[in-house]
């Protein structure tokens, strides 16, 4: 297991983690891995947690050029088509 070790640690400091591992019955080390683990929990997602997202992307909206081009030769016109919707016949079970 890797060891870390961290030098000019402030006395103050040293003396509420030796306090801490005192009240929670356990050695200095543990408790600082405890702490440390703590801090990083709350900071860092865990794997099944997705990141964050970054900024918002949002496209500029595009609009449909003006020069479409019409088609060469006799210009249709529309014609009105009835919908082929169904009729009541078309169901011998609907009244």
């Amino acid at each position: 297991m890797p060891t870390l070790v961290i030098d000019n640690v402030p006395a103050p400091l040293y003396e509420q983690i030796q306090r801490m591992a005192l009240a929670r019955k356990r050695t200095p080390a543990d408790t600082v891995l405890e702490v440390l683990e703590t801090a990083f929990r709350t900071v860092t997602p865990t794997a099944s947690e997705p990141p964050p997202p970054g900024g918002i992307f949002v496209s500029p909206e595009i609009s449909a050029p003006f020069d479409i081009p019409w088609p060469e030769g006799e210009l249709i016109r529309a014609i009105k088509v009835p919908a082929p919707l169904p009729t009541a016949h078309d169901f011998p079970d609907q009244g």
